[in-house]
């Protein structure tokens, strides 16, 4: 990322030809920088661009301990930390009765486990099965992702933990339009092989946008403005906690217009702008003092393969419609951005050849009756907060 560009004034001319020395003049530092669209860091920049989210729990955590065999006696399970033994007969405590068959000392574990009184076991519930012990976290949310499993192998519980915790925790991330506060952010650039380390101060996000097309690596622009950097020979920054990149892919993507799927969409642009205003005040070491948000815009670009009316019918009534842009991993995350009262102009639909007619809406959003915003995206992952 390269964000910071001195302008240089020169000295009118007045001696001839050639020109004088220049001077230094005021510090622009802005720019852009490309990144992926994933479940995790992406956050951070929806961050920027809307301000903090609300979080809450969608999905509670899960998980299994799957038996091969019966258990033996005084084999254990560690359950969030709280050790459970099997035992021939006569348990008391933490303890639980080996059945006459697998299926017998499963509704014996299970029954006990929801019994327990310990704090951390009493945060989920659980089911046995004729082979397994299974749990379902009694919070909705990542919370229950840190909840640990362990089965003893000497003596042999036969027991197979799904994962050393449960796993598949979820919470919703929702960033909504029209905040007027919005973080600043501090970026370095690492080049330690120089070494040169470069602190961009004062950051705030100007505009994100992104394209959805049918293939390819799915990525953002994010503009930035800055008020200043700072080089050094070491970082300033520390070390980072490395965030695992699990990214969206095109094929994950899908648009829908009122709740339902819109159909025959070749590509589609989406962009939010902030629309920045740089206070540019009169200071001695030419940095600008801030960049206050004036009125947002969600704009983009439709290109349609026309194949029905709906979307020309709606320009020419001009009429608001929602748009959603979405994309949706297996594994439960997903992306949603909705703009819940979006406008077309009327699009001139030409004759190109024999492969077929597309028409181009330049599409823009505006403050919705109900909710009472301009968009909202929901950003689902596994992360506890930003």
């Amino acid at each position: 990322m390269d964000i910071d560009r001195r302008i240089y004034a020169i000295v009118p001319r007045g001696y001839g030809r050639d020109p004088r020395a220049p001077l230094l003049d005021a510090i622009t530092t802005d720019g852009d920088v490309e990144i992926p669209i994933d479940a995790v860091g992406f956050g951070f920049w929806l961050k920027a661009a809307f301000g903090a989210p609300t979080t809450a729990g969608t999905v509670a955590a899960t998980g299994a301990i799957t038996f091969s065999a019966q258990p033996a006696a005084n084999s254990t399970l560690t359950i969030n930390g709280t050790v459970f033994t099997f035992v021939a007969s006569g348990a008391v405590g933490n303890q639980v009765n080996i059945g006459a068959n697998l299926a017998a000392t499963m509704t014996a574990l299970a029954v006990a486990l929801n019994a327990s009184v310990v704090t951390g076991v009493a945060l989920a519930t659980y089911t046995g099965t004729a082979t397994a012990l299974t749990m379902v976290h009694d919070t909705l949310g990542s919370t229950g992702n840190s909840f640990t499993l362990a089965a003893s192998i000497s003596p042999a519980s036969s027991g197979t933990v799904s994962a050393a915790t449960l796993t598949g925790g979820l919470n919703a991330h929702t960033f909504l339009s029209g905040s007027w506060t919005l973080p600043s952010m501090s970026i370095e650039v690492r080049m330690p092989e120089v070494p040169r380390f470069a602190m961009y101060s004062g950051c705030v996000l100007d505009s994100l946008s992104w394209q959805m097309e049918r293939s390819g690596l799915l990525g953002a622009k994010a503009m930035l403005v800055a008020q200043g950097k700072t080089i050094a020979a070491a970082t300033a920054a520390g070390t980072p906690a490395t965030i695992a990149l699990k990214r969206f892919g095109h094929f994950n993507g899908a648009i829908k217009r009122d709740g339902l799927a819109l159909g025959n969409i070749v590509s589609a642009d989406v962009t939010y702008a902030n629309n920045l205003d740089r206070i540019e005040t009169i200071r001695s070491d030419a940095k600008i003092d801030g960049a206050d948000p004036t009125i947002a815009a969600l704009t983009g670009k439709i290109e349609v393969r026309f194949a029905d009316t709906t979307l020309m019918t709606q320009a020419i009534n001009g009429t608001a419609a929602a748009l959603e842009f979405s994309y949706v991993l297996t594994s439960g995350e997903s992306l949603t951005l909705t703009a819940h009262a979006v406008y077309l102009p009327r699009p001139r639909i030409e004759i190109k050849g024999p492969k077929g007619v597309q028409a181009s809406f330049d599409w823009q959003a505006a403050l919705a009756t109900s909710p009472a915003r301009m968009c909202t995206v929901v950003l689902v992952n596994s992360i506890g907060g930003y």
